[in-house]
């Protein structure tokens, strides 16, 4: 098989990137009703004519996440099990779920659908479809369940295909959908309990779907790029949501995070008792293929010195991957006795980072907002909706935000402002 590829140079990642015509892929559509119109509209023969392979959509009218339809009488999840053998092959995810407010908690039922997908096809593109319904009565609830799905994107490791937009145009704002407002040049729908729409314009949305699965991407970077970071309890955090699986998805090479809660640079903490010193010499053949670093230590106060410690940690790290790009992630704790020696190692980080050769990621600022300051942390301050974390000495956080720092990252790696070249 022939493949054509455009090369060019990027200074910026000291790498090639390329743009290749990819192989034949296998699509998956889980849907609600709104997947029984996208069939109607011939949506499965489009796909396998767009991506050379076969297309599935499975589809019960009124069913979410955890609750079965009307006919097929399956939910979601008991569909992926009962599809797992097509699942495994797909190379492409689209999910149109949401509409029916069944779940205790959307978000929770969301973290499970997609974990168990990612399970059996951990190397697929993921999409997941906007609501576009305007039943007024359901409007509010649509509204905040479109706020989780764009929320949940680069955790969970999707792009979100907006049915809203596809129906009332670019400039329409999923996050607040109009109660009421009858799709364009149609009535209200029956049986809704309220003025508004449910189902129609299926073409429109199965042209945002192939548009959004078929085109190609032209990246700042090579194809695929391998991430290993290096922390404490906060990079345990980071795996508490799933970080590998959307460096993965993003980055398309392996991800590893070695963690230890309580450990510094050269203290060992409580779980693997290796300090990062001790990890990086023995992950030293997994950072020498990797090509992007990133550091999140800093916040166990333990080092003699902590710039000197930071720079052993660097010249270890470079020796065995000169070639990775670097990423350090500054120290976003709030409790109040310790708050003035975090804001001192905070100004150690940052005035480093380009003798050192990195970049900061800021947990700082990914919890409280851009304008906070991470040189002066407000002592004692807890982060937005979490009370004083128990088991320290003053009031204040650690621990926490996790899904916050995980979107910071992502947005750090090369790829998030991708031009889509169709």
């Amino acid at each position: 098989m022939l493949v054509l590829a455009v090369l060019w140079w990027l200074p910026s990642w000291g790498v090639w990137a390329a743009a290749v015509k990819p192989a034949p892929q296998s699509a998956y559509v889980l849907a609600d009703s709104i997947g029984y119109g996208l069939a109607l509209d011939g949506l499965e023969a489009k796909l396998q004519e767009r991506l050379g392979g076969p297309a599935r959509i499975s589809y019960d009218a009124g069913r979410s996440i955890t609750t079965p339809g009307k006919q097929i009488k399956q939910s979601a999840l008991q569909s992926v099990a009962a599809d797992r053998a097509f699942i495994a092959k797909a190379g492409v995810i689209v999910i149109v779920l949401g509409m029916s407010q069944i779940e205790a908690s959307f978000e929770a039922s969301q973290r499970e659908l997609m974990q168990r997908l990612h399970e059996i096809a951990p190397q697929a593109r993921y999409f997941w479809v906007d609501i576009g319904a305007t039943i007024a009565p359901q409007v509010p609830g649509w509204n905040q369940r479109n706020k989780v799905i764009y929320d949940n994107a680069g955790v969970l490791g999707y792009r979100v295909i907006s049915r809203y937009k596809a129906i009332f145009g670019p400039t329409a704002d999923p996050l607040a959908i109009v109660p009421g407002q009858n799709f364009p040049g149609w009535n209200t729908e029956e049986g809704y309990g309220g003025p508004g729409n449910v189902h129609g314009f299926d073409g429109a949305l199965s042209s945002a779907i192939l548009q959004a699965v078929g085109s190609e991407q032209w990246c700042g970077r090579k194809q695929p790029l391998s991430v290993y970071v290096l922390g404490d309890s906060i990079a345990y955090g980071l795996h508490s949501v799933r970080l590998e699986a959307s460096l993965g998805h993003r980055l398309g090479g392996s991800v590893k995070i070695s963690y230890d809660v309580g450990r510094s640079i050269t203290a060992p903490g409580l779980q693997i008792k290796k300090t990062a010193l001790e990890s990086v010499a023995q992950d030293r053949n997994f950072i020498a293929d990797a090509d992007i670093i990133i550091i999140a230590l800093g916040t166990n106060q333990s080092e003699i010195s902590f710039a000197d410690s930071q720079r052993v940690l660097l010249q270890q790290l470079k020796a065995i991957a000169p070639n990775a790009s670097y990423f350090w992630v500054d120290i976003g704790a709030t409790i109040a006795s310790q708050a003035a020696g975090w804001s001192a190692r905070n100004r150690i980080i940052y005035s480093q980072a380009d003798s050192l050769g990195y970049r900061v990621i800021s947990r700082y600022k990914a919890i409280f907002g851009d304008d906070a300051d991470p040189l002066h942390i407000v002592a004692g301050r807890n982060f937005p909706s979490q009370g004083n974390e128990p088991g320290f000495d003053a009031p204040g956080n650690v621990h926490g935000k996790s899904q916050e720092l995980a979107q910071a990252v992502l947005k750090a790696m090369p790829g998030a402002d991708c031009e889509v070249v169709k």
